[in-house]
Order: C-alpha cells, then structure tokens, then sequence
C-alpha cells in the first residue's frame, strides 16, 4: 500500500497528432492522482498539422497542468522526450503518445509498482485499441494487443525483465533515465542513427544497469491505431525492426554483471520467443520452395496453423471472454503469412529512419 504518492511528469510527445491530443490531455487532467502532484510537458515535434494550436487549447481548458515546448522542425520521437524529460524536475516521469488515453486510475496503478520496489527501474501499462470497432483489422489487432500484454509481457514481468516498455503508456525512475538518456538518445546501430523503437531500447538500456521493468495490468490506456491496411503494414513493420534491432542488442546484455536477480528465465524466453520466429519463417519459405506443388505439405501446415489459431483463442478467451474470440483465430490465419513478409523487409530495412507513433 502506498502511503504517500510521489510528484509525477507526463511526457508527451506529439507529431501531427491533430485534435486527438485534446482527449489525451483531458483523460490525464481527469486522473484521481492527488491534487498538484501531476504536471504534463507536451512537445509538439515540428507537426505540420494543427497540433501546436490544439495544444494552445488543450492548456487554456487545463491551466496551470500543461507546458508546451515547440520544435521548428520534426527531430524525432527520442528528441521530443529528451527535451520533456530534460525539464522535468519529478523522481517519476510517465511517457503518454498523443493519440492515447488513459483510465481514470491508470496512473495512479502504473506508478505503484516502483514506489514499492526500488529495484524497479520501469513499469508498462496495458494498452488496448481505442478504435477496435473500426474494422476487421483494428479487431484482430486488439486481439494481438491483449495477448501481447496479458501474456507477453505478463510472463516477463514475472521476472522483471518486460523488454518493451511501451511508448503509449509508462513510468520511469527519472534517476535510472538520467543515467542512461543520453547514449539512449545518441543511439546507433549499423553506423545509423536509431529512431524507431525508442521504447524496446529504453527497456534494454535499463536492463543493462540491473533495473527490473514490470507490467501493471491494473493501468489501463486506449490508444488510436491507422485503420487502413496500408498504414497497419508499415506499422507492423516499423514494430518488427525494433523487435530484430533491440533483439540484437539484448543478446549483448543478457549475462551482463549488472544485471540482477533472475538471470536464468529472461534468456529462455527470449531465446524460445526468437527461435519460434526463426521456425515460422523457415516454414513459410520451405512452403515456397516446395512450389506449392506438394498438397499434403500444404495441408498439413494449413492444420498446424488453424491449431495453434484454436490454441490462441481459447487462451483469449480465458483472459478476455466475450464475444471477440473468433477475431484471435482470424489474427493468426491472417498474419501467419504476413507476418513473415513484415519480418523479411523489416530485415533489409533496420537502418530505415522514421517517426516511430
């Protein structure tokens, strides 16, 4: 039980977020956190939209909650929450995307865990789809969102090691950021700059100083996902170099001497997690190299598929119930192939550069 409730900095990065960035800062101001212990610094990304003047709004509505910071130019993600996190003078600080809103006691359970535990250095919250009604897409993705939350990142924090602190909705120890904010900023990988996946490489640079990450169901956010399968792609594309590049990078710190506590099941984990990928792109190319002339090969693999299709929806249906189900089979018959497209181009294109939302 937490005795007294510690000053709290949203962080809160905006790219061309439009109106959208009203209803964020309206569900942090709507927050039960204690009265004069919440503040939000907004940087508004060199938008080319109507962003800052939403801003403007957003603070005449909530005064006294908000400051604003305005870049000229577009910089990057990881730009806009080192300027954020560089003027804020809290022990915790929240990250919140522009297009997500949080519950009313989503921040205040998101913070408990590392008020209780100072070996903690991060706490994830449980993010699901603001738009899931949208379409077919927008309902499978949700699906995806619960099980990467309420399994995923379930088990991993079972050892806290959660290796992607998710950018929509999380805390930090500023102490831990401050040590860690600079070359996290200054990120390289092949020779390139990093921009993408700011939040899976945050996770890893807390990791390598012996911090635990942690996920707390109990803080709940809706955040806006594109709805066109165009802009759903080069989502889960972007998503999938972060997951190859940060991968890489954990295999570089998963027996660091830093590292405390459990060391023994974050490696199995990760390590099941990478082959299982490895195994389904190998598959899948095995499928095309047979020329799809082998029937019962392709029988059998359609069989393994609507398996473990079953196997996901009725662990969804153990976590979720209600009348989503069907859409955790349709994820996986939908996304088995695609997902191995996703990951080969994610593969040739990791030093992309792009504004990661």
């Amino acid at each position: 039980r937490v005795v007294q409730w510690p000053a709290l900095t949203v962080l809160l990065p905006a790219y061309n977020g439009g109106a959208a960035v009203v209803a964020t800062v309206a569900s942090i101001a709507a927050s039960d956190y204690p009265p004069g212990l919440l503040k939000i610094i907004a940087v508004d990304d060199g938008s080319l939209d109507d962003t800052y003047a939403q801003l403007l709004h957003a603070g005449e509505r909530h005064p006294g909650l908000l400051e604003i910071i305005r870049f000229a130019g577009n910089r990057g993600k990881r730009h806009a929450l080192f300027e954020a996190f560089r003027r804020a003078d809290t022990p915790f600080v929240v990250t919140v995307d522009s297009d997500t809103v949080v519950a009313p006691d989503a921040i205040r359970e998101l913070v408990r865990p590392l008020v209780l535990d100072p070996r903690l250095g991060a706490a994830t919250g449980r993010i699901r789809i603001l738009n899931r009604k949208a379409n077919l897409f927008t309902r499978m993705l949700d699906v995806n969102f619960a099980m990467a939350f309420d399994f995923t990142r379930a088990i991993e924090s079972t050892f806290s090691s959660v290796f992607c602190t998710s950018g929509a909705f999380s805390v930090y120890r500023a102490s831990a950021l401050r040590r860690v904010v600079d070359d996290w900023r200054g990120q390289t990988f092949l020779g390139r700059p990093c921009s993408y996946g700011e939040d899976r490489s945050l996770a890893n640079f807390l990791l390598r100083l012996g911090y635990g990450t942690s996920f707390q169901r109990s803080a709940l956010a809706l955040t806006l996902v594109p709805e066109s399968p165009g802009r759903i792609l080069k989502m889960l594309t972007r998503w999938a170099r972060s997951n190859i590049r940060e991968s890489i990078v954990f295999t570089t710190l998963m027996f660091h001497r830093n590292r405390q506590g459990n060391r023994i099941w974050p490696v199995l984990e990760f390590i099941s997690t990478s082959v299982l990928v490895l195994l389904h792109l190998v598959w899948f190319y095995a499928i095309l190299a047979s020329g799809l002339a082998n029937g019962e090969f392709l029988m059998r693999a359609l069989a393994s598929t609507v398996l473990f299709g079953f196997l996901y929806m009725l662990y969804f249906i153990r976590i979720e119930g209600g009348r989503e189900f069907p859409y955790a089979l349709a994820f996986t018959l939908f996304c088995s192939p695609l997902m191995v497209g996703i990951f080969t181009v994610a593969g040739f294109t990791l030093t992309t550069r792009s504004w990661s939302t």
